[in-house]
């Protein structure tokens, strides 16, 4: 039985410094002209040096002696600031082989969204290398140094190795557009820059809700994107809730993934008051492709909460329902003295800018919160009449109940169970709900 070849590689600087930390991979090139990957990532020690057995099946080596067949491997090191180096060597020149790193340039990525701002903290790495001695492409392992991300400024500084083309492609959690925008791997090019520009397709709202008498922040509270169908689609409305920060703050968005943004909007408050929130009107026949809006609504003032609900929700086994979302639905629409007129600034990203003044209807009031992980809630409410339902949630995780989260409210069906509720100001209320369990609420990503 022949003994297992010896991989001794030594990697150095252009200045003959050995590097230490560098990655070594191994391919062998079976006749074919296909890469076959050797099990097994090594690392330089201090000295620059990797010495190990090559994790052969001596099978193969006894036939390749046999034969007088000649095994020819691809041996490829990389460090993330000293560059690239790789050789096609045969075996016996395994035990004695010396890399030198180098970059023979740099590939610049800078990526916006469409209204040109810049997309920081999105992630990438290179998954393909075509080298000029090798026939086939060399896929890249998911290395984790060799993950990169973009700067505040939108941009990377790739570095490539000499002579060979490369494939970057983007990966982690990333904006819709940009899945849409780059689905597969894209060449990168020592010398140029890749310009990435992805649409939002995305209608957002933005404002601050304060107590109309105080004229302080209403923390936590619920602020409604209801969508418009019309007759243009077939789909129901849908409710996207989302909550304000201690200062009063939100912002609600439509995801992009649900036909936005040329679904008409309105922006509905927990007074029931409502507000047209998109350049696109339910009567009028949808465009094919619309541009993203935003709104911003600066400040407005309701009226503050002057009742309490509270309650546990538990499942239909009786046992706590973490998590589930609250949803307390006024009977009617909201007869209490609301808002008249809101101005605000709408900009989409071709460029359109205009100021508006929006005025206000009467809605029904929709007042959400999620339960925590026994079950137990705390809603505040104003005094009238309210029907209740509870969900369970999709993620089965405690949802991101800030300003920058987003829960999708489940439809009403005839299985939803309800329960009745009259409050009156001051008074603080006890509840128990059962939740509606086939309708779930999900809890949108950001």
């Amino acid at each position: 039985m022949p003994s297992s070849p010896v991989l001794n590689v030594h990697v150095f600087t252009r200045e003959g410094k050995p590097v230490q930390g560098s990655h070594v991979l191994v391919w062998r090139i079976i006749p074919a002209g296909a890469l076959k990957p050797l099990p097994g990532e090594w690392r330089t020690s201090a000295s620059g040096e990797v010495r190990a057995s090559l994790p052969l099946p001596s099978k193969l080596l006894t036939v390749a002696r046999e034969n007088e067949t000649t095994l020819r491997f691809l041996v490829l090191a990389w460090h993330p600031q000293a560059g690239w180096a790789w050789s096609v060597s045969e075996l016996d020149a395994l035990q004695r082989l010396k890399l030198t790193l180098t970059s023979a340039g740099q590939g610049i990525i800078t990526v916006q969204n469409c209204f040109g701002e810049p997309a920081g903290g999105l992630t990438g790495r290179l998954v393909q290398l075509r080298l000029p001695e090798v026939g086939t492409p060399v896929p890249l392992p998911r290395i984790p140094e060799a993950i990169q991300q973009t700067d505040a400024s939108g941009r990377l500084r790739v570095l490539l190795p000499q002579g060979a083309s490369a494939y970057w492609a983007w990966g982690g959690e990333l904006p819709y557009g940009m899945r849409e925008r780059f689905p597969a791997p894209v060449a990168l090019i020592a010398g140029r820059e890749l310009r990435a520009r992805y649409h939002l397709s995305t209608r957002l709202v933005h404002g601050r809700l304060v107590d109309a008498r105080t004229h302080q922040p209403l923390r936590g509270e619920t602020v409604v994107l209801h969508t418009e169908p019309g007759k243009w689609f077939k789909m129901l409305p849908c409710d996207y809730v989302t909550f304000t920060d201690a200062q009063g703050w939100f912002q609600v968005y439509l995801p992009p993934e649900y036909g936005s943004p040329v679904v008409a909007t309105r922006c509905c408050f927990s007074t029931g008051d409502t507000l047209p929130a998109s350049l696109i009107s339910p009567d009028e026949r949808p465009p094919i492709q619309a541009p993203c809006e935003r709104w911003e609504l600066g400040e407005i003032a309701l009226t503050a909460p002057n009742a309490f609900l509270t309650g546990e929700v538990k499942g239909e086994n009786g046992k706590p329902a973490p998590y589930a979302l609250v949803v307390a639905q006024g009977k009617q629409p909201s007869a209490q003295a609301g808002i008249a007129e809101v101005a605000g600034i709408v900009t989409t990203c071709r460029g359109l800018r205009r100021t508006v003044r929006l005025r206000t209807s009467p809605g029904t009031a929709l007042v959400c919160t999620f339960a925590d992980a026994k079950g137990q809630f705390r809603l505040p409410l104003r005094e009238g009449q309210w029907q209740l339902r509870a969900h369970p949630i999709r993620s089965g995780t405690r949802p991101d109940t800030s300003s920058q989260g987003l829960s999708m409210v489940p439809p009403v069906t005839t299985e939803t169970r309800w329960t009745a509720l009259s409050l009156r100001a001051g008074q603080t209320a006890h509840v128990q709900l059962v939740v509606s369990a086939r309708e779930q609420a999900r809890v949108m990503q950001s």
